[in-house]
Order: structure tokens, then C-alpha cells, then sequence
């Protein structure tokens, strides 16, 4: 009996290739996402460390101009930091977006694909079933034939 033999599988099995490649891309980008806001997160925390420890005066009676100076110039560097670090992130999950878009099309690629070997192999079985009848048909009527003969 014949088997089913797609003639574009490796057209698909490539598309399968690239759908997998672009989700590996898109899983690394997420990943980038997750490292940027958690150094954000600690950044900001550092931040709000610093002001805290500024609010509840840690050194009562003994803080100088130089040490205000020191303390104020630190928190404006983190939210510079923190700025930086939040246009990092914006950048991130925009790149993350084009790959995800990107993975899309490549899956609907794939599946344009899988649908034609779907009806190609939907085709291959109907002809497959005629076929098959028709042997039967053609057996049983010359077994009549020859039942009739005797």
C-alpha cells in the first residue's frame, strides 16, 4: 500500500525550525524584560533606602552640609539611574513586541503549511478509500463471475 508523502515537508519542517527559533528569541527577550525591572526594582528600593535613612536622621546631631551635599547628589544619580533604567525596560518590552510579532507570522506560516499537508493527506486518503473499493469491487465480481460459471 502507498504512504502519504507530502512533497513540501521540508519546506515545513523549516518553518517549524524558524517558528521555534523565533521563540527562543522571544523567551530571551522576556528574560531581558525580567532582568531590566528587577534591576530597576533594586535601583528604586536603593532610592527610597536612601531618602528613608535621610528622613530619620541616622546620625542626630551630627549632620553636616557636606554629608546633605553627599546624600542629595547620591539620590539624584539613582534617579538618573532609575530613568535609565526605565527607558532600558520601555526598549525591552518594545523588542519583545516585534518578536512576538514576529513569532506570529512565523506561525502562521507554519500552520499555512500544516493546513495544505492536512488536505493533501485528507486527498491522499479519499483516493486511498477509492481505490480500495474499487479492488474490492472488482474482486467480488469476479468471484461471482466465476460462481455463475460453475
Amino acid at each position: 500500500m502507498k504512504m502519504f508523502k507530502f512533497s513540501l515537508q521540508k519546506v515545513l519542517d523549516v518553518r517549524c525550525m524558524i517558528e521555534d527559533a523565533k521563540a527562543i528569541e522571544m523567551k530571551k527577550s522576556q528574560a531581558e524584560i525580567l532582568l531590566n525591572k528587577q534591576a530597576l526594582s533594586k535601583t528604586q528600593c536603593e532610592k527610597d533606602g536612601i531618602i528613608a535613612k535621610g528622613k530619620a536622621g541616622s546620625e542626630p546631631g551630627r549632620i553636616t552640609l557636606q554629608s546633605l551635599y553627599n546624600r542629595s547628589d547620591y539620590v539624584d544619580q539613582l534617579t538618573s539611574k532609575i530613568t535609565d533604567q526605565g527607558d532600558m525596560v520601555e526598549k525591552s518590552e518594545e523588542r519583545a513586541e516585534e518578536k512576538r510579532l514576529s513569532l506570529v507570522e512565523a506561525s502562521k506560516h507554519k500552520n499555512a503549511i500544516e493546513k495544505l499537508k492536512e488536505h493533501h493527506e485528507e486527498k491522499f486518503r479519499k483516493k486511498l478509500n477509492q481505490d480500495v473499493s474499487k479492488i474490492e469491487n472488482e474482486v467480488a465480481a469476479r468471484i461471482n463471475t466465476r460462481k455463475t460459471e460453475q
